[in-house]
C-alpha cells in the first residue's frame, strides 16, 4: 500500500473516530465554543497526525548497544525495469474519486463568486468594525468573514436589528474559518459520511453560538424563535456564508430552550487528549512494536552478560512492494572508545540520509537504471555494496561486496557514488567515518519482462517485406566490397546481429564474429569482388577483417521496416542474425 493512500486511510479513520466520539460525549451539552475548537481541532489533528513520528525519541530512549550487520545497515532496494503504464481498475477509480473532488471543488469556487459580485455591486456601510452590504436581491441574510449581506427592504426595523446581532457574532468571531474547513475537507474526503456529518455539526454549532448572542442582548426568545420560523421557508443563496436561517431549525429552537450544561460538565472535554494520544500511537505502532523487541533483547543481555543473536527483517523497496528481503543477521555487542582517526564499524549514532531510509530508497530508485544488456539476457540478483560515510558526511570509497554482473555492478557503484551528503554518524559527541552496507536488488518481474525483453526464438519471426529473397537483394543492392579489402585480398563471412523491434524497426545491429569461407548457404549473402588476382597478396582469412565489418553493419543499419515478430499473438522485439559473405572472384 503506498504512503498516499495510507494517509487517506488515517485520516478518515480518524474523522470517524472523532465524531462518534463527539456524538457519545458532547452531543447535547451546551458549551458551545468548547465544542467549536473541539470540532475544528478534530480536523487539523486527523490530518496532522499521521506525520507525528515517535521513531527519533524511542532510539532515545532505547539502551545504548551496538549493532553490527552483517551484510546490510539498510533496507534492501529493489530495482525493476519500469512496466508500460496501462489503465488499471485503480487508475479507473482515483480519477473518479478526483473528478468528484474536482466538481465540489468548482461548486464552492463558483459560490465565493457569487459573494464577491455581491459584494462588488451592493452599497456598503459599516457597522461596529463589520462591513454591511445591502443587495437588491432577494436573499437570506448571511455574513462571510467581515461582510453582512442583507436585503433591507425585507425586513423590518426590529427584524433587522435581530439578524444584524446574529451576523455580528459569526463576523466578530471569525466563523467562516470553521465553514470553509469544514468545506474543504467534504471536498478532499467526499467519500467519508462522518466527514460531511462532522461539516453539518460544525455549521450548526456557530449558529447556537450566534443564538446565544442574540438571546443574550437582550432579546425576546419567543419572537425570536418565530422569526427564525419565518424565515426558514426561503431557500439559502450561498452555503459557504453562516446563514440567518440555517437548518434544522427545530434543532436550534431545542437548544435556545435546553438548560445550560453544567461547569463541572467541561471537564469530559479532557477526554480529547488520550484520544489523540491513542491515534497517534497507533500511527506508529510498528515502530513501537520494534523499538520494544531491541529493549527486551537489550534487557536479556544485560542480565545474562552473554552476546546473542538478533534477527531484523527489512520491508522497504525501493519499488513500493511491500517485500520483505530479510532477515538479516546483528551481533549486539557492548559499544566501545576507539581512535577517532578509524573508519567506524559500530557508533553509537549511526549517519542519516536526509529524509531517513525511505527517502535514500527513494533517490536509488529514481536514479538507478537497469542495464539493458543484464536485462536482455536476463540477469537478475543482488549486489552488495559498501561505502564510507565520513565525518562530513560525504559518500567515498565505494566498492562492492559481492558481485551480480559488470554492468548491474558498475550501475549499483555509479548511483551510490553519486548520493549526497549524509548527516554525520557520531561516537562520544564527536562526528566520525563510518561504514555503510546497503543491498540492491535487480529483478525482473513478469510484466515488465513481457514488456522490455528481446526474445531469440518466437512463434512467428520476423519477416522482410517481399521474403527473404527480397531482402537477399537490398543486402546485394546496397553494400560495396571495400576497395582497400580488394586491394588486400581480404575475403571472409560477416556475421551481423541486430533487433527487429514490436514495430519493426531495425536497430542495434553488431558484429557477432568474422569467419573465413568454406562455402556458400542458401540463407547467406555473397558478395562478389572484382580485380586484378596478380595485385592480390595471399592473406590469410582473419586479415583485415575490420573494413568488412564495418561495411556489413552500415548496410544492415538502413534496412527498412520488418513485419514485427509475434509470441502469444503479441507483437515483440526479436534478434535476427544475418551472415554475410564477401568472396573475392
Amino acid at each position: 500500500m503506498n504512503d498516499a493512500l495510507m494517509y487517506f486511510l488515517k485520516v478518515n479513520v480518524a474523522i470517524a473516530l472523532f465524531y462518534l466520539f463527539f456524538r457519545l460525549a458532547f452531543y447535547n451539552d451546551t458549551f458551545w465554543k468548547t465544542r467549536r475548537f473541539y470540532l475544528i481541532f478534530s480536523i487539523l489533528l486527523s490530518l496532522v497526525y499521521p506525520f507525528i513520528s515517535l521513531t527519533d525519541w524511542l532510539e532515545k530512549q532505547e539502551p545504548m548497544q551496538a549493532i553490527v550487520v552483517s551484510y546490510a545497515q539498510l533496507q534492501e532496494m529493489t530495482i525493476t525495469p519500469q512496466p508500460v503504464s496501462r489503465l488499471t481498475a485503480e487508475n479507473v477509480l482515483l480519477s473518479i474519486y478526483a473528478l468528484v473532488s474536482a466538481v465540489l471543488l468548482v461548486k464552492m469556487l463558483v459560490q465565493l463568486g457569487s459573494i464577491l459580485k455581491w459584494k462588488w455591486k451592493g452599497e456598503k456601510q459599516e457597522l461596529q468594525g463589520v462591513e454591511i452590504i445591502s443587495v437588491k436581491e432577494s436573499i437570506t441574510p448571511f455574513s462571510f468573514f467581515n461582510m453582512i449581506f442583507i436585503n433591507p427592504a425585507l425586513h423590518n426595523e426590529h427584524d433587522t436589528t435581530q439578524i444584524l446581532t446574529h451576523e455580528l457574532t459569526h463576523a466578530r468571531q471569525m466563523h467562516s474559518i470553521d465553514v470553509l474547513v469544514s468545506e474543504l475537507i467534504t471536498i478532499a474526503c467526499w467519500v467519508n459520511p462522518a466527514a460531511w456529518l462532522l461539516k453539518r455539526e460544525i455549521r450548526q454549532n456557530l449558529e447556537f453560538l450566534a443564538d446565544n448572542s442574540v438571546l443574550e442582548s437582550g432579546f425576546d426568545s419567543k419572537k425570536y424563535q418565530y422569526h427564525l420560523l419565518e424565515l426558514s421557508y426561503q431557500t439559502p443563496d450561498v452555503k459557504l456564508g453562516n446563514k440567518f436561517n440555517v437548518s434544522p431549525l427545530k434543532k436550534r429552537i431545542m437548544m435556545m430552550n435546553q438548560q445550560k450544561t453544567s461547569k463541572a460538565g467541561i471537564l469530559k472535554y479532557s477526554l480529547i487528549v488520550p484520544l489523540a494520544l491513542a491515534l497517534i500511537l497507533s500511527s506508529n505502532a510498528q515502530t513501537i512494536v520494534n523499538s520494544a523487541k531491541k529493549a527486551v533483547t537489550a534487557t536479556k543481555n544485560a542480565v545474562t552478560g552473554t552476546k546473542s543473536i538478533v534477527a531484523d527483517e527489512t520491508n522497504v523497496v525501493a519499488d513500493t512492494k511491500n517485500e520483505s528481503q530479510g532477515p538479516l543477521l546483528a551481533l549486539v555487542q557492548d559499544v566501545k572508545q576507539t581512535d577517532n582517526s578509524k573508519v567506524y564499524t559500530v557508533v553509537q549514532k549511526m549517519p542519516q540520509f536526509p529524509g531517513g531510509d525511505v527517502a535514500l530508497s527513494k533517490f536509488v530508485s529514481k536514479n538507478i537504471k537497469y542495464p539493458k544488456t543484464s536485462f536482455s539476457n536476463g540477469v537478475h540478483g543482488k549486489v552488495i555494496l559498501r561505502f564510507v560515510v565520513s565525518e562530513t558526511g560525504k559518500v567515498r570509497d565505494a566498492e562492492v561486496v559481492r558481485s551480480l554482473d559488470a554492468d548491474c555492478d558498475k550501475e549499483a557503484l555509479r548511483v551510490v557514488s553519486a548520493l549526497p551528503d549524509f548527516t554525520p554518524a557520531e561516537q562520544n559527541h564527536k562526528k566520525v567515518a563510518v561504514w555503510y552496507t546497503l543491498p540492491i536488488t535487480f529483478k525482473i518481474d513478469n510484466e515488465a519482462a513481457d514488456n522490455s525483453r528481446v526474445y531469440t526464438v518466437v512463434e512467428k519471426m520476423p519477416q522482410f517485406p517481399g521474403g527473404d529473397e527480397e531482402l537477399l537483394k537490398y543486402i546485394s543492392n546496397n553494400l560495396n566490397y571495400p576497395a582497400e579489402a580488394i586491394k588486400t585480398g581480404t575475403q571472409g563471412k560477416v556475421i551481423v546481429q541486430f533487433i527487429v523491434s514490436e514495430t519493426g524497426k531495425v536497430s542495434n545491429a553488431k558484429i557477432v564474429r568474422t569467419v573465413p569461407v568454406n562455402n556458400k548457404k542458401l540463407d547467406e549473402v555473397v558478395v562478389v569482388g572484382y580485380g586484378n588476382s596478380a595485385n592480390v597478396k595471399p592473406q590469410t582469412p582473419e586479415t583485415n577483417m575490420t573494413l568488412l565489418a564495418q561495411e556489413a553493419a552500415r548496410v544492415v543499419s538502413t534496412l527498412p521496416d520488418f513485419i514485427p515478430g509475434e509470441q502469444n499473438s503479441k507483437k515483440v522485439a526479436v534478434y535476427y542474425t544475418m551472415p554475410i559473405t564477401f568472396k573475392l572472384n
